[in-house]
């Protein structure tokens, strides 16, 4: 059982679940109660949602080592699972079964809020994992972009469901407060977007040595280590204004604290990762710069912790 636990990346799931729940009760369901609305979905079925996120993800981890060994023998051996502590056909056959279970809960929850076009995230996703685990990951930008978006959609589910769950109970009552949490789920799917696409390219650099013998076509492949480096500051300024400039609207409506531990929880830290960025040179100074990246994202999406007292 642990060596699946190693293969579906446990520590990532936890963020994706961490940030669904952090999402629904301290932005969602704050904002519903103040304009007094009950939230559609229970505790329990929102835990399906939850479940059945993880487990598309976890499915994605499975398929993406799968096609990967070979790049992954040059790239990472010491971290190889495929082959040594399980077997090919094994991580295919949890793939479909944890695809399965999620598209069955997916079918369970739309049907729930009536609105069965919302079951297709959990076939489109799987479906887009599969390709960029075969296909696009090799390709020049387009798989950092299905990565990223994928990262933004895992906060985008949580509303769309109790949405459409709502609309059936209060109909356009809900207006106000859905033009509320959609700013905020604008914010935070564009932070999840810039932030996720940056760790990504420093990935491919991370990666390029068995990238490159096996044909892939990555953004440090084709524009060189150095444009992709210029790329991964452009990203980060961009998001440094981003957040700033949430930031100024956060002093508008009295929200100090939050603005503050964004200042020191994500746009210091913006500022040092661009200097780590700028000087890396090795393969270990991506890794390092890799991990800096992810703990800045998840910083960020913690911030949503504060606006429980706040909303």
């Amino acid at each position: 059982m642990f060596v699946y636990i190693k293969l579906f990346r446990w520590p990532n799931l936890l963020v994706i679940a961490f940030t669904q729940y952090l999402f629904r009760y301290c932005i969602v369901v704050p904002v519903l109660q103040n304009h007094e609305i009950k939230p559609f979905f229970t505790d329990l079925q929102f835990f399906l949602l939850v479940l059945a996120t993880i487990l598309v993800t976890a499915a994605g981890y499975a398929i993406n080592d799968y096609f990967d060994l070979r790049i992954d023998r040059i790239n990472k051996p010491h971290k190889i699972i495929l082959g040594k502590e399980l077997s090919r056909r094994k991580a295919i056959l949890a793939h479909t079964i944890l695809n399965i279970i999620a598209v069955i809960i997916g079918l369970y929850l739309a049907y729930l809020v009536k609105y069965f076009v919302l079951a297709g995230v959990f076939i489109v996703v799987p479906a887009l994992l599969w390709l960029y685990s075969i296909r696009y990951k090799r390709k020049f930008l387009i798989g950092n972009v299905i990565v990223s978006f994928l990262s933004a959609i895992v906060i985008a589910i949580v509303w769309a469901f109790e949405y459409r769950g709502l609309l059936l109970v209060y109909e356009n009552k809900i207006n106000d407060a859905a033009i509320f949490i959609n700013q905020f789920l604008r914010v935070y799917m564009l932070f999840a977007f810039l932030s996720s696409f940056i760790r990504e390219v420093i990935k491919d650099i991370e990666d390029i040595k068995g990238d490159m013998k096996t044909g892939c076509k990555t953004i440090p492949i084709v524009s060189g280590v150095r444009n992709a480096k210029r790329l991964i500051i452009v990203m980060a300024v961009i998001l440094i204004f981003f957040v700033g400039y949430f930031q100024i609207h956060l002093l508008k409506e009295e929200y100090d604290f939050i603005f503050a531990y964004l200042l020191f929880a994500v746009q210091i830290p913006l500022i040092l990762f661009i200097n780590k960025i700028n000087i890396a040179k090795e393969k270990a100074d991506y890794t390092l710069n890799s991990r800096f990246a992810k703990f800045i994202m998840i910083a960020g999406v913690f911030s949503m912790f504060l606006f429980y007292f706040y909303l």
